[in-house]
């Protein structure tokens, strides 16, 4: 199966099941095919916890069977995410729902997930040093908040999506290991007129 860049999520159901940081765990080990009982192994947790998430996330569409291969006398199904990325469409941002929710559902489904692999980098980082092995950590945490005008708003999110486009390519798997980015570039509400 070859796999997508992005999905555009159109119902606000399947990013309901996304918001969930056990699911965002999987779908991370996810972007290669691995079973169930390989992801377990990955969680450090018995394989019966994970049934219930990944038929959620077969049923939603994120994830399908690619594989399946026989483990002893029994058959067990290889998975894998059916993009790299999701995000949720411009036809869900106009339909029935709540803004407030949308907001809630589509910030924790992308802020979790940074904040999955954010602890889970710093726990390696911070193992690394407590164990005496050397470990320069080669990437940054901070916020910001600049003050621009729509314009100049306008030409830093073009100028991200370019850089982006360039630096992060998900093909590129000859070398090195993965890095996260995330990013949430957004007016502060409450803090500027709305016109």
């Amino acid at each position: 199966m070859e796999q997508l860049e992005f999905i555009e999520i159109e119902d606000i159901e399947v990013f309901e099941v996304l918001n969930n940081t056990t699911r965002v765990r999987i779908i991370r080990y996810l972007q290669e095919p691995k079973s169930i009982r390989d992801v377990a192994e990955l969680l450090d947790v018995p394989p019966t916890r994970l049934y219930y998430h990944f038929n959620l996330l077969e049923e939603a569409g994120i994830i399908s069977v690619v594989e399946t291969r026989k483990a002893g006398a029994m058959l067990q199904k290889v998975y894998q995410t059916r993009a790299r990325g999701f995000r949720p469409s411009a036809k869900m941002a106009r339909g029935d729902h709540e803004p407030h929710e949308l907001a809630k559902i589509t910030a924790g489904v992308v802020l979790d997930g940074a904040r999955v692999d954010a602890e889970e980098g710093l726990t390696e980082h911070f193992t690394r040093i407590r164990e005496g092995i050397e470990s320069k950590l080669p990437g940054s945490f901070g916020r910001s908040i600049a003050f621009k005008t729509e314009e100049q708003a306008g030409a830093f999110s073009e100028k991200l999506q370019k850089l982006l486009e360039e630096e992060f390519d998900a093909n590129d798997q000859d070398d090195g290991r993965p890095f996260g980015f995330t990013f949430a570039f957004f007016p502060l509400a409450g803090t500027g007129e709305i016109d």
